[in-house]
C-alpha cells in the first residue's frame, strides 16, 4: 500500500465537518433513510476502496478502533 506521509486526517476536519456530513445528512433525510444506514453505507464503500488500493482489513480494524469516541466527547450530530 502506498504510504501517505505529511497528510494528516485532522487537515481534512473542515471537509468532513462542512461538506461531507452535511451531505450524508441531507441525503438521508431526503430519501428517508436513517442517518446511521446511509453512514454505513458511505463507510464500507470507502472501506472497499481502500481495501482494493492495498490496506489490510487489519489496518482497516485498528484504525476503526484508534478512532472510538466516547459518547459524551463525539459531536452531537453524531450522538
Amino acid at each position: 500500500m502506498t504510504t501517505y506521509t505529511g497528510h494528516r486526517v485532522e487537515d481534512h476536519e473542515d471537509f468532513i465537518l462542512e461538506q461531507l456530513l452535511p451531505l450524508i445528512v441531507d441525503y438521508a433525510g431526503a430519501s428517508d433513510t436513517p442517518t446511521e444506514v446511509v453512514t454505513f453505507a458511505v463507510f464500507l464503500t470507502l472501506a472497499t476502496i481502500l481495501q482494493a488500493k492495498g490496506l489490510s482489513r487489519d489496518v482497516l480494524v485498528r484504525a476503526i478502533d484508534a478512532a472510538r469516541l466516547q459518547t459524551h466527547e463525539a459531536l452531537e450530530s453524531v450522538q
